[in-house]
């Protein structure tokens, strides 16, 4: 897909004003998270780890642990966060799962479109996690 889906646009200009807004933010990827959890299976499956990294990945950026990321990525990522979240985009999810199909279909979009990006944020997420499982060096009480 190298076209935005339907009605994305609209998404990318409330996601650039959400930025300016840390504590919408944070509320808008808890809805995330809440939604994610309660949509396990089905069309979310397949992108369910790459939603899960998004979420890191804006958690990471508000936090200011995370800024290798251009403003475009991080605006697109909330985009799609919020397409997910909003019940009432292009496909309404209350109909019959197809709504779920459609904001799969957005996730697997802005996923491809940033790949080297999530990538990047991926490595640096297991850096990361490496770097807190070193063990300290231990101290010599006697020497002070």
């Amino acid at each position: 897909m190298a076209k935005p889906p339907p009605g994305f646009a609209r998404f990318l200009v409330r996601a650039a004003r959400l930025l300016k807004n840390p504590g919408l933010l944070k509320q808008l990827l808890a809805r995330a998270v809440g939604k994610l959890s309660r949509a396990e299976n089905g069309p979310l499956a397949e992108v369910k780890e790459q939603l899960q990294r998004m979420i890191a990945l804006v958690k990471a950026y508000v936090a200011g642990d995370y800024r290798s990321v251009s403003t475009q990525t991080i605006v697109t990522v909330v985009a799609a966060v919020l397409y997910f979240v909003v019940p009432f985009d292009a496909v309404p999810d209350f109909l019959f799962g197809w709504g779920l199909v459609d904001d799969a279909a957005v996730l697997s979009f802005v996923a491809a479109q940033i790949a080297g990006e999530l990538d990047a944020f991926a490595e640096w997420q297991k850096a990361q996690a490496n770097d807190d499982n070193l063990p300290t060096a231990p101290t010599n009480d006697e020497d002070h």
